[in-house]
């Protein structure tokens, strides 16, 4: 991974990610304290979820040819900006005023995926082929560090001093990595202009042409629909089949989020092992395996080594997953491309809440767990069956 910091325009996008999203997981946990506290009534919260969840499935696909037509280094400026002057108005505007707090998290998510698409799509642009892998694997680092280290520290600022200062320090953190993306070279979109809706359907038809695209995301996908009914139950798990309490759910979440940082030292010489494509499946795989193991052995040790192991597995994949992806898509349609997936992906995780909601009162949460970790498993074996994910001709990639 060292040898992706040695480029330095990956380098500026790690430091401006990293600052960016320290402020977003303390204003995330601000502003659904500042719902439930406003109307002690989950609906709003799940309707402020809702609304980015429409924003980043729905309007990403949309918004991904801007990051194929303009250059992807003002874009995710411009994101960054536009999303401090939103999270101002929070303190300023919206405190107050629960409709306008969903209004400003659909568009403060409206421009995450801008960022998303652009960012991603330009840190092949950043980094050789070689050192692709580490580079995606920081950017997995910044955020699972984010979720160990100032999720917490947001929970105890937000009940210290209130939402205000989170949402102040939130928007100070978009400027500060805008200062850092500054330092980034122009980064051009490579599609041609032309009509913009055809250029929508144009990113998305790839992802059923071309064979490595659709095995991998296909893949991913199903294995987000049936494997996050784990994040949905997790608390049901621990209070209710480990009876661990909700402090208990806080030590597998953290170790859950210790293991992805553990995945990291693991995953780049297994690639250097065998090859993307073979370590996504595997690794894919035998998470199905272990998050069914939660459902056959409920007991706490047994679910800590699990969920150690589940965290690690979890990048194992993401990891080479995201290379091939990104490796696979032609270079003016990557950002498009990249907008799709993150869209694919949330409406994945959304069916698997769903499942998780319908299903756990009629099966019971062990049950729940079991299958579905069986149905992960299940389609990586299909895929196996199918000849697996090719891999992409080397001359395809320079293109």
């Amino acid at each position: 991974m060292r040898d992706a910091l040695q480029h330095s325009a990956f380098r500026w996008l790690f430091v401006s990610s990293f600052i960016s999203l320290v402020g977003s997981k303390i204003h995330r946990v601000a502003l659904l304290f500042v719902a439930f506290q406003e109307t002690q009534n989950a609906v709003w919260i799940s309707l402020i979820l809702g609304s980015q969840f429409l924003a980043s499935a729905v309007l990403g696909p949309l918004l991904g040819p801007l990051a194929d037509r303009y250059d992807r280094r003002t874009l995710m400026i411009i994101s960054d900006l536009a999303r401090a002057l939103l999270v101002a108005c929070i303190p300023l505007f919206a405190l107050d005023s629960l409709p306008l707090l969903m209004l400003i998290a659909f568009f403060i998510s409206t421009f995450e995926s801008v960022h998303y698409s652009a960012s991603n799509g330009a840190i092949p642009d950043m980094v050789p082929e070689s050192a692709l892998d580490g580079a995606n694997g920081l950017m997995t680092f910044v955020a699972r560090f984010a979720d160990v280290a100032f999720v917490a520290l947001a929970g105890v600022l937000v009940a210290s001093v209130g939402p205000v200062p989170a949402f102040w320090i939130d928007a100070t953190s978009y400027l500060i990595a805008a200062g850092f993306l500054a330092l980034l070279p122009p980064l051009p979109g490579k599609a041609k202009k032309g009509n913009y809706f055809a250029a929508v359907a144009e990113g998305i038809r790839p992802l059923w042409h071309n064979l490595t695209l659709r095995r991998t995301i296909g893949t991913l996908a199903l294995a987000a629909a049936f494997g996050s009914v784990e994040a949905a139950l997790g608390i049901v798990f621990a209070i209710g089949a480990l009876q661990i309490g909700v402090q208990g759910f806080g030590v597998l979440e953290a170790l859950m989020a210790g293991g992805a940082l553990l995945g990291l030292l693991v995953v780049m010489p297994l690639i250097r092992l065998w090859s993307r494509e073979t370590v996504f499946l595997v690794g894919l795989g035998i998470w199905g395996l272990f998050m069914a193991s939660l459902g056959l052995f409920p007991f706490p040790i047994w679910a800590g080594i699990a969920t150690i192991i589940l965290g690690m597995l979890n990048t194992m994949f993401i990891v080479p997953a995201r290379s091939i992806i990104q490796l696979a898509a032609p270079p003016e349609l990557r950002g498009r491309i990249m907008a799709a997936f993150g869209a694919i992906m949330q409406s994945a995780v959304l069916i698997g809440t769903f499942l998780a909601g319908v299903l756990e009162p009629r099966l019971g949460v062990l049950t729940v767990l079991y299958f579905s970790g069986i149905a992960v498993s299940l389609a990586v074996f299909t895929v196996f069956l199918w000849g697996g994910i090719p891999r992409q001709p080397r001359e395809a990639r320079s293109e």
